[in-house]
């Protein structure tokens, strides 16, 4: 995460936006690939599961509450000036128990949903794992250690600093 200038929140560097954004996009698209070899209802099933899942956790968990979007003008996901338009507007402290479930359903569903038929093709599993679980593992050991989303079920900050 970038340091210049910024005092406690900074935003993120252009090679951590590609990472992620690669890594979400790249392992979502090969798992939706390796379910279609499979069935194309499963494919547009797990497709719509991974888009609207996340969209829904941009709307309602982390993003209305955070800082590096409201304090810093930055987000990891999308511009920020189209994040400030999907977030909901009327959430604010910790987050409840159903937004707590629905972060851990939809960020792990779409890695743990896809692997019983894509375990067939061990190219697309490989590929998927490696892109998909690489995104979850650096959020774990990079991204949320630095990041200053008190609220978030997975923030290491307050743990770390």
């Amino acid at each position: 995460m970038k340091a210049n200038g910024c005092k406690s929140v900074c935003g993120f560097t252009l090679k951590e936006k590609m990472y992620a954004q690669l890594s979400f996009n790249g392992g979502v698209l090969i798992a939706t690939y390796g379910l279609y070899l499979h069935s194309p209802v499963l494919a547009i099933a797990y497709f719509l599961y991974a888009y609207v899942g996340i969209l829904l956790l941009i709307r309602y968990t982390v993003c209305p509450r955070c800082p590096h979007l409201h304090v810093a003008g930055d987000c990891l996901q999308l511009h920020p000036s189209i994040v400030k338009k999907i977030i909901s507007k009327n959430r604010n402290g910790h987050l409840n128990i159903y937004e707590k479930v629905l972060f851990v359903i939809v960020l792990y569903g779409i890695l743990i949903l896809p692997v019983y038929w894509i375990s067939s093709n061990s190219v697309v599993l490989i590929l998927f794992l490696l892109l998909y679980g690489g995104l979850l593992l650096s959020l774990h050991l990079y991204f949320c250690r630095k990041c200053r989303n008190v609220v978030c079920i997975q923030n290491r900050f307050v743990a770390f600093s």
